[in-house]
């Protein structure tokens, strides 16, 4: 699955990043000077499934390919002392399936699906969360 489309269509349709949608290049490891400000989303190739092979003769195999969007957000606290971020996850799953969700990017693959999510990181300034999809 290409990923370029992915992350146009988060660009467009996701205000909250303002543009700051980037791909697995911008989400290595880089220096802090170099990383979108905040909120920002990465989109990175994820776990690709394989089913069995259908055919002694020819090579017929189904294939879920898979992506994740990596979310950063500010882990500030807000007004009230407490960490924002937590409610803002909840705000920004909505509004990436809005996105995304039944969505067939390449006409030859299956809608987009949501395959989860998880915690991968949290600090007192970034909260890093990743939204896995197939």
């Amino acid at each position: 699955m290409k990923l370029t489309p992915i992350i146009a269509a988060l660009r467009s349709r996701c205000p909250r990043f303002e543009n700051r949608v980037g791909g697995a290049a911008q989400f290595k490891a880089i220096p802090e000077a170099g990383k979108l400000r905040l909120p920002a989303a990465y989109v990175v190739p994820a776990e690709d499934v394989t089913g069995e092979q259908k055919s002694q003769t020819d090579y017929w195999q189904d294939l879920t390919e898979g992506f994740s969007v990596i979310v950063v957000l500010s882990n500030e606290r807000d007004e009230k002392g407490q960490w924002a971020s937590y409610d803002a996850v909840h705000d920004v799953r909505q509004e990436i399936w809005k996105a995304l969700l039944g969505w067939e990017p390449d006409p030859q693959a299956h809608e987009i699906q949501y395959a989860g999510g998880m915690l991968l990181d949290l600090n007192r300034h970034e909260l890093y969360y990743q939204f896995d999809f197939t």
